[in-house]
């Protein structure tokens, strides 16, 4: 069986079988059903990230579960009633055809651009855009590719702009991984922090911090910032970082310029590298994550982040981790996390001001995140903000769970 379908603003819409649906009973009884649309829509999810949707045609329920395994391909699986005989089960293939939704900008007032019901404050985050082919080098080798398809899925959803894979950087971030692998029982031994190199290590040393490195490899900008990972690939590394508190903020940084990608493994270590700087031109004034009508948010945080963030007064694990950063100065004069009945939780708020480490990854980036686990459902932040003197409403939700 297969799908066709639209991404546009980062909902799927325009869903339509192409292919008849057939089904026998026990009795003996037959049923079928002719291609036809099926009336709905739902958050486009991130590569990788499973989904499940329901609907309802004159037969009976359908449901497609499943994910996108890139950014132009989807697959899974589906049941379908076909009236009261029977229902067919089977597996599904889609085309993706990317939206042709507005490219950036944040949008400020009652009815947001591309989050719909989603976002209902008055100043909303930049609002989705269709993915583009990843800028790479030409000799990047797949692992490189398969990572910059990813990152650009993440930032095509958050309506922020491609950021280009420098091939210095690349070369650093590589040369790092490569080396820490190589080297782990060193690191563990002297007790060095897998962001530095020592250079009595062995001859692979290609610099002692991140700035050195990129400087080494060739490119023109010592200021690099550097989050790692070590889980093995490329999709459970940019999880892992995106529901942290400080290791998420490069990926989503609206000035994401240029990147590097590095991985390396053996049979006792491995681990995942990004290389950045955060020079570019400003392309929103707010982003925030969770992104507005996101599904599939875990419900909790293991506080598996080194610096480890504030503890939640009964420890970790916590709810997921909430971030909204602000590019103009703000003032936050209350926040909130609301479930569906609208009961506040009680949370962790970090800012530059209470939280050192987060003021030296990103002085701009306000979080949050409930003292315990958070249920299955729809959660809504609300935070109230002054910015050149004028009340803003910033209030967005997303769902814990499918």
């Amino acid at each position: 069986m297969d799908v066709r379908f639209r991404v546009d603003s980062g909902q799927v819409t325009a869903l339509q079988t192409v292919a008849t649906w057939s089904c026998a009973g026990d009795d003996g009884c037959k049923a079928s059903a002719p291609a036809r649309a099926l009336d709905g829509s739902f958050a486009a999810p991130l590569t990788g990230q499973s989904f499940t949707w329901k609907a309802t045609t004159d037969l009976g329920a359908v449901t497609l579960s499943g994910a996108f395994g890139s950014t132009v391909q989807a697959s899974g699986t589906y049941k379908a009633q076909l009236g009261p005989c029977c229902t067919a089960v089977g597996a599904w293939s889609a085309d993706w055809v990317p939206g042709s939704g507005p490219t950036g900008g944040t949008q400020t007032g009652t009815q947001p651009a591309g989050w719909g019901k989603h976002s209902t404050g008055t100043w909303h985050p930049a609002p989705p855009r269709a993915t583009v082919a990843p800028k790479t080098p030409t000799d990047a080798p797949e692992p490189q590719k398969a990572a910059a398809t990813l990152v650009e899925a993440l930032r095509a959803q958050l309506g922020l702009p491609m950021a280009t894979q420098h091939a210095a950087l690349n070369t650093a971030a590589q040369g790092h991984a490569s080396f820490y692998v190589a080297h782990k029982a060193a690191y563990d031994n002297k007790g060095l922090s897998p962001h530095d190199q020592d250079p009595n290590f062995g001859s692979d040393f290609t610099g002692k911090n991140a700035g050195d490195r990129a400087k080494a490899a060739g490119h023109p900008n010592p200021a690099v910032v550097e989050i790692m990972a070590f889980t093995g690939g490329a999709s459970g590394a940019i999880q892992g970082w995106l529901e942290t508190v400080y290791h998420r903020l490069p990926l989503v940084h609206p000035r994401l310029d240029a990147w590097g990608w590095g991985q390396a493994k053996a049979s006792k270590a491995q681990t995942e590298v990004i290389d950045a700087t955060l020079v570019g031109p400003v392309a929103a004034d707010l982003v925030v994550y969770p992104y507005p009508g996101q599904t599939g948010v875990p419900s909790a945080w293991s506080g598996n982040e080194g610096p480890q963030p504030p503890k939640p007064p009964g420890g970790y694990p916590s709810g997921p981790v909430i971030t909204a950063r602000f590019e103009p100065a703000v003032q936050v004069q209350s926040h909130e996390l609301l479930d569906a009945k609208g009961t506040a939780a009680e949370h962790v708020w970090l800012t530059a001001t209470n939280d050192k480490v987060l003021a030296s990854f990103d002085a701009k980036t306000v979080v949050l995140y409930a003292h315990k686990p958070l249920t299955a459902g729809v959660w809504t932040v609300k935070l109230k903000v002054q910015r050149a003197g004028k009340d803003e409403l910033v209030q967005w939700s997303f769902q814990v769970g499918n």
